[in-house]
């Protein structure tokens, strides 16, 4: 129970009792005895609670003190563990303060015989260059008494076989040229390997590096030709001139320099089969610095390759100056996984990938797929021209989707461009190249 709540209620009680006690009268009436009962029954509780919460103090106290007495005795056993920590730590303070005394004087001492013995060493080596210099000196002496004996029986001796070392020396050094020689002629023939391999490396680098397609593309703006042609047709096949003029560009096969432009670039069409021309002139017009025009006296067919693909020859004379920008055949096609493809225009250009079809030889598979359009990449169509990204030529865009390879620059039938229209013979090459297309998967046509 708590002490307070316990004595609030002892206090109620003796309170009730004082105020139910009479104390005016000496007689208890009959009915006292229950009155006079129930205040001793109620002094009982109160003296057993009051005797009960001094029990309970009492035993607090003793708790209490056992606590401080534990308390104490644990502070003392502390104090106690303390006290000989601090003792232990004083002690070993002492002891490091002697190692540290003794390692220094160790050290000093160490020190002191350090300098002894490397004077001892010193004054030993010094002792020995002596005696090495007394050696020496002995033998220099001995030598030259020595040479001075043997130098009178070799005197005689000395200019036979001096003219002889002489002689050796000089075939010698004779041999020892020629060796030198041979050895600078191999150096610079090695020297001279060295550079054609490296420059061999070099441009074997070059080739198999990309080249940027907008650098691509400026080169080529450079390095294009233009054709312009010019058909009459008689009055019986429709009247009329067709006036066509096409940018080229320039292609070489080491030997021969030629213009390349398909024949939908050009005013003859193969619905034209077996016709006739009342005139026919072209003009070619080579890139900077040979850029003024000249007569086309033929075209010719590509020999091998699509039917549709026409060549213009560059005049021997003209060759040199256009060596620098024809466009060499890519004689490893396959190099780069892309190719970059120009507008017949030249007005614009964009990266794409192909693929072989082993049903289509001589011909590439280029991506046209209908989301590369939606996604803004550029779309291949007919007449494109494809550059590999080494800068060599691949091929021409015969549709949205095929690229016709040109490996060889070899003449076929001609189409002569005869200003008096004399012959039929542009009409029968027309045919003739009709059929071929004919003949082409349905791909192709």
């Amino acid at each position: 129970m708590n002490k307070t709540l316990l004595l609030i209620l002892c206090d109620f009680l003796l309170l009730n009792l004082l105020a139910l006690t009479r104390w005016d009268k000496n007689e208890i009436p009959s009915q006292t005895p229950i009155v006079a009962n129930q205040p001793a029954s109620a002094q009982q509780d109160v003296v057993a609670a009051l005797r009960l919460t001094l029990e309970e103090e009492r035993t607090n106290r003793e708790k209490l003190a056992h606590d401080l007495t534990t308390t104490q005795n644990e502070s003392r056993s502390r104090a106690t563990v303390l006290d000989q920590a601090r003792a232990r730590t004083t002690e070993l303070s002492e002891r490091l303060q002697k190692t540290e005394q003794e390692s220094i004087r160790i050290a000093q001492q160490a020190g002191v015989e350090s300098e002894r013995t490397r004077a001892a060493l010193e004054a030993a080596r010094a002792e020995a260059t002596a005696l090495r210099q007394a050696e020496d000196k002995l033998k220099t002496e001995s030598d030259s008494l020595r040479s001075q004996l043997t130098s009178a029986n070799i005197s005689a001796r000395t200019s036979e076989e001096r003219s002889r070392l002489t002689e050796a020396n000089l075939r010698t050094a004779e041999e020892e040229k020629k060796k030198l020689l041979e050895q600078n002629q191999s150096l610079s023939q090695g020297v001279t390997r060295l550079a054609e391999k490296s420059g061999e490396i070099s441009k074997e680098i070059r080739e198999y590096r990309p080249v940027a397609p907008n650098s691509l593309y400026s080169d080529y703006l450079t390095r294009r030709a233009t054709i312009l042609l010019i058909a009459e047709r008689p009055s019986a096949q429709g009247s009329g001139s067709r006036r066509r003029e096409t940018k080229s560009i320039l292609l070489t096969d080491g030997t021969r320099t030629v213009a390349l432009l398909p024949l939908a670039q050009t005013p003859f069409t193969l619905g034209d089969a077996l016709g006739s021309w009342s005139s026919l002139a072209g003009t070619l017009t080579l890139p900077h610095p040979s850029n003024f025009p000249k007569p086309l006296s033929s075209l010719y067919a590509l020999k091998q390759g699509d039917p549709r693909l026409l060549l213009a020859p560059v005049e021997l004379a003209e060759t040199e100056r256009t060596s620098t920008s024809a466009y060499r055949i890519a004689a490893d096609p396959f190099r780069f996984p892309k190719t970059l493809l120009i507008s017949p225009n030249g007005e614009a250009y964009g990266e794409c990938t192909f693929r072989l079809s082993p049903n289509l030889p001589g011909y590439l598979e280029m991506d046209s797929r209908f989301l590369n359009r939606l996604q803004g990449e550029y779309a291949p169509t007919s007449g494109d021209l494809v550059l590999t990204l080494g800068g060599e030529f691949l091929g021409i865009m015969i549709n949205d989707h095929s690229c016709a390879l040109v490996t060889s620059l070899e003449l076929g039938l001609p189409l002569p461009l005869d200003a008096k229209g004399a012959d039929r013979s542009v009409g029968e090459t027309l045919s003739s190249l009709k059929r071929a297309t004919a003949s082409l998967d349905s791909q192709l046509r």
